[in-house]
C-alpha cells in the first residue's frame, strides 16, 4: 500500500506540476498579449497624449497635498492656474482664441519654467534640457501660455528668468 500510496503522490505531483507549468504559460502568454495590445494601443497618438497627462497627476496630487500646495498662497494659485490651463486645452481652439485675443508674440526660450510650475514635470529631463516627449506633449504643454495669468504664474516659480512670450493686452 505503501508503494501504490507513493506512486499516486509521485503522479498527482507530476500532474499538478504540468497544471501549474500550463497555468504559467497561459499567465505567461495573456502577459504577453496585454503587452502587444498596450503596444498597439500607445501607437495611437491621443492615446499616447492621454497617457502622457495620467504620468503627470501622481506628482501633482503629492504637491497639491503638501505644505506648498493647498496650504499656501503661491499653491493655491499655481493649483488654480494648473486647472484652469488644463480646463482650457481641452479645447485648442478656445486656447488659441484667447492667445490672439490676448495679443500673444514672441517665442519659448527654453528656460522649463513652465515644465516647472507647481512640480516638474516628469517628462523633463534637465541633463538634456529637453523634453522626453515633445512630438507627443499634451495640449496643455503646447498651448501655454493662453493668458497673461499663465506668465503671471510662471514669474512666481522663477521671477529672475524672463519669458520669451509677451501679451500685447493684460488680463483683469
Amino acid at each position: 500500500m505503501s508503494k501504490n500510496n507513493s506512486l499516486d503522490s509521485q503522479n498527482n505531483n507530476s500532474k499538478s506540476k504540468t497544471e501549474s507549468s500550463q497555468n504559467s504559460n497561459r499567465w505567461h502568454l495573456g502577459c504577453t498579449s496585454l503587452q502587444r495590445m498596450g503596444k498597439n494601443l500607445l501607437e495611437i497618438r491621443w492615446i499616447r497624449r492621454t497617457w502622457h497627462v495620467w504620468e503627470r497627476t501622481p506628482p501633482f496630487l503629492k504637491i497639491v497635498f503638501s505644505k506648498d500646495g493647498l496650504l499656501s498662497f503661491k499653491g493655491r494659485t499655481l493649483i488654480r492656474g494648473k486647472f484652469r490651463r488644463a480646463f482650457l486645452s481641452l479645447f485648442p481652439s478656445v486656447a488659441h482664441k484667447l492667445q490672439k485675443h490676448y495679443g500673444i508674440s514672441g517665442e519659448c526660450q527654453h528656460c522649463s519654467t513652465s515644465c516647472k510650475i507647481l512640480f516638474q514635470c516628469p517628462h523633463w529631463d534637465d541633463a538634456s534640457s529637453r523634453c522626453g516627449v515633445y512630438e507627443d506633449r499634451p495640449n496643455i504643454c503646447r498651448t501655454f501660455p493662453i493668458t497673461p495669468q499663465d506668465i503671471k504664474d510662471r514669474n512666481l516659480v522663477s521671477p529672475d528668468k524672463p519669458c520669451g512670450f509677451i501679451f500685447k493686452k493684460k488680463s483683469k
